[in-house]
């Protein structure tokens, strides 16, 4: 029997005079870890327009280079095609009632609609940051997504199974066939990025195998190794000083938002969106240009254009409802319309069907 201190007979008997602290606020465990919508480039669509439309280069003057001799007549040639794509911001919300009885009892420790708006924000950005990458209108996914980095990379054409595989098959848009990440892939679909590359973004199981090449191996047998097999991975710091794994000096990042997924899913097919896993896991790792179309073409890489708001900046519109009709209670609403830009092909890869397994050079 647990002494109470003085007084009562028991420390039961004295806590129940007492009144427990509240602390304030909730602790997060639910964590997502580097949201997509937190790193790519954002721009504000500007007036009242939900659709956004663009144009690629489909065929260049070189062709039209004629080589001629002294006195042969000069012809005249016509023939540069541009590609018109467009992309329609799509409307994702969230709405949560504010009751306020639940407000009188909790208003002395808590902001009862600052928690509700907080909670509200984190769950947006996240369905936000998942859609960036799994949303599918183009492949069987539905009108109310924008297509994400799945659906953008399978527009590219035929997946590329191999090396060697035959010609037509874009190597920017790589299937792995369900065997370890391919070091040969993963360089050949760099190289097809002619607009330079900012970052890899990757799953943690995909990564951690990069980790156990790098670490296990040693810092000696890397640097000086004759074969050079993993001499292009290194360990650095990012610009807040955490440390990084770099591929050629592009640096890794892991993400939670890339999870395991669905094998031979998401090929390109007309009712093929990328799925999640359900029978054979498999990973996709995603090569990124980020942009700034919206200031032309100077800037073709991947963005992120919202509309619909009304501040500057801001992600989303906040419109409160003081009272629901037929509810002791007030309200408020978070809406923003949004979609993927890719201005040029070349400004996103993909390398699809990637078992968690070692690495193959």
């Amino acid at each position: 029997m647990a002494d109470s201190g003085g007084h009562w007979k028991t420390l039961a008997e004295a806590q129940k005079l007492t009144q427990s602290l509240k602390i304030p606020g909730v602790f997060e465990e639910d964590i997502k870890r580097n949201n997509p919508i937190e790193r790519v480039t954002i721009g504000q669509a500007a007036g009242t327009g939900l659709k956004i439309e663009w144009l690629r280069e489909k065929t260049t003057t070189e062709d039209a280079v004629v080589e001629t001799g002294i006195g042969d007549q000069l012809s005249w040639s016509d023939d540069v095609e541009y590609e018109e794509k467009e992309m329609t911001l799509r409307r994702a919300y969230i709405q949560r009632k504010l009751d306020h009885y639940v407000e009188g009892i909790y208003s002395t420790y808590n902001n009862y609609e600052a928690r509700v708006l907080l909670e509200s924000e984190k769950g947006l950005k996240r369905k936000l940051g998942a859609r960036l990458i799994y949303a599918d209108t183009t492949y069987g996914g539905t009108p109310t997504q924008f297509d994400g980095y799945h659906a953008l990379a399978a527009e590219h054409g035929a997946p590329l199974a191999t090396p060697w595989a035959a010609g037509g098959n874009d190597p920017k848009n790589i299937d792995a066939n369900e065997v370890g990440l391919s070091l040969g892939l993963l360089r050949m679909m760099i190289d097809e990025m002619k607009h330079g590359v900012d970052e890899i973004l990757a799953p943690f199981e995909i990564i951690r195998r990069m980790d156990a090449a790098y670490q296990e191996k040693g810092f000696a047998g890397l640097a000086y190794d004759s074969a050079g097999n993993m001499g292009f991975l290194t360990m650095g710091y990012n610009d807040i000083g955490k440390r990084v794994l770099f591929w050629d000096g592009i640096p890794l990042v892991r993400t939670d938002y890339l999870v395991g997924e669905e094998a031979n899913t998401g090929t390109g097919s007309s009712t093929d969106a990328r799925a999640l896993y359900s029978a054979t896991k498999m990973y996709s790792l995603f090569a990124v240009k980020y942009g700034q179309m919206m200031l032309g073409e100077q800037n073709p890489g991947l963005q992120f254009a919202y509309g619909g708001t009304e501040g500057q900046g801001d992600l989303y519109k906040l419109v409160r409802f003081p009272e629901l009709e037929d509810y002791d209670a007030g309200g408020i609403r978070l809406v923003t319309y949004g979609a993927v830009l890719l201005g040029s092909s070349l400004c996103l890869a993909r390398m699809f069907d990637v078992s968690d397994v070692a690495i193959i050079v």
